[in-house]
């Protein structure tokens, strides 16, 4: 009798400490698995970051390749400067309409 008993603590502190076991299983393997996700979200972030920076990159190069350009020049000139040509007429828009 007394060896039922025994075998009955040892049954029952095994079955303890395999549900303990495998509960620090799972936590681990969960946590895990949320680093993962989220080391994979900050991946595809930089992933779209990167892309974004190429682009820009591309452009700032097509712009530096302009930038000695005559046409350029011009563009600048008549932008930030309001120089024309001679035989070119200005006209200019006036709103004659009061507030």
């Amino acid at each position: 009798m007394r060896k039922k008993k025994k075998k009955k603590k040892l049954s029952k502190r095994m079955l303890l400490l395999l549900v303990v076991l495998t509960g620090y299983f799972l936590i681990n393997i969960i946590s895990v698995e949320i680093q993962y996700y989220k080391l994979e979200n900050q991946k595809n972030n930089l992933e779209i970051q990167l892309s974004q920076e190429k682009d820009k990159l591309e452009q700032l190069d097509n712009e530096l390749e302009q930038i000695g350009s005559d046409n350029y020049v011009e563009m600048l000139a008549r932008k930030y400067f309001g120089l024309v040509y001679p035989q070119e007429k200005v006209i200019i828009e006036v709103d004659t309409e009061k507030k």
